[in-house]
């Protein structure tokens, strides 16, 4: 199962579409307990792509498609945060350590996302947790540089 497919199955009560006549600015759209995509996109930006739909899902209230107020621009960030956690999670930070990456397209390649939705993954995190996350046996780090530091403890 790929990363969209999981998402999908995350949440089986909306229901998923592929609509041709979409302009190719547009990725997704939420409305309704339907997502709308862009079949013009590749497998990795659809996942990036139904993350955010599903932010939208569990945050937005009415027709935010004009970001034309600040209450607007705050429902799109938080539903760009919300899919930037659910498509990138602190086990997915440990098993990059785990491969040693260097780069950022090493892992994002790795995760099946666009380098983008990775880099946009560690800015949320960095804003959520600027003093790190403790996960598990974990302590993982977001620097402001854009880089990740994983380090593990032993009991």
């Amino acid at each position: 199962m790929n990363n969209v497919e999981k998402l999908m199955s995350k949440f089986p009560s909306l229901e998923y579409r592929f609509e041709n006549k979409m302009p190719d600015k547009q990725k997704g759209l939420y409305v309704d307990n339907v997502v709308y995509l862009n079949p013009r996109q590749s497998s990795n930006e659809l996942a990036s792509t139904v993350a955010e739909e599903i932010g939208h899902h569990l945050t937005s209230f009415g027709d935010i498609v004009a970001q034309d107020n600040n209450e607007k621009r705050k429902q799109e960030q938080k539903a760009r945060d919300i899919g930037a956690t659910l498509i990138v999670g602190p086990e997915d930070f440990i098993e990059c350590y785990y491969e040693r990456f260097t780069y950022m397209w090493e892992s994002a390649e790795f995760l099946g996302i666009t380098t983008e939705a990775l880099k946009e993954a560690v800015k949320t995190y960095s804003k959520m947790y600027p003093d790190g996350l403790t996960y598990k046996n974990y302590r993982i780090i977001f620097r402001a540089n854009g880089t990740v530091g994983v380090f593990e403890w032993f009991e």
